[in-house]
């Protein structure tokens, strides 16, 4: 099969290579710390997997989510981060769904955003902070250098946030919806 990464020649390519690890026929990805796929999805985060494998296959290629949740001093906001050709239709679908109970912030929040508190503390938040600059190879380090210079030069980068803490029935039907 070779290296579908280091193969990869766009941001739709590593839209269907992401789609294939969360189906579990691609080991890894990446940016992920692990060469396995995450507990996060196949515990509590399981039923957002058909929707990531969706957004993905569209072409907006994501990196990071969590669920709603609230539960025993902790909660969590619906999120999820991915990056999408900016000349493709759709990055206008994905905008457009701010407002819809959901944020939605292209680029890197310039405040800090708080995604979950534990015992009233943030403890997962995006934003507030310098990028690193080379945050892109750091992310992808290993894929195929037309695919990198793709995200470099046209990846758009997107959070959509559900607005609402503990509330996970918004955004994934939100986003199955955009990219369909």
């Amino acid at each position: 099969m070779g290296n579908v990464w280091r193969d990869a020649r766009s941001i739709n390519d590593l839209g269907q290579n992401m789609a294939g690890w969360l189906e579990g026929r691609i080991p890894s990805w990446p940016g992920y710390l692990s060469e396995e796929f995450g507990a996060e999805e196949t515990d509590g985060a399981r039923h957002l997997v058909p929707t990531l494998i969706a957004a993905n296959r569209a072409g907006f290629v994501t990196t990071c989510s969590q669920p709603g949740e609230i539960g025993g001093g902790y909660r969590q906001r619906a999120w999820v981060e991915g990056v999408v050709h900016d000349r493709s239709p759709l990055l206008g679908r994905l905008l457009s769904l701010q407002g819809q109970g959901l944020t939605v912030v292209r680029g890197w929040p310039k405040r800090q955003i708080v995604l979950t508190e534990d015992a009233g503390r943030p403890y997962t938040t995006i934003g507030g902070w310098r990028m690193r600059r080379n945050d892109i190879h750091a992310t992808w380090r290993g894929v195929g250098g037309q695919a990198l210079r793709e995200l470099k030069e046209h990846g758009a980068k997107l959070h959509i946030i559900d607005t609402e803490w503990g509330r996970d029935d918004r955004l994934w039907p939100a986003l199955l919806g955009a990219v369909r």
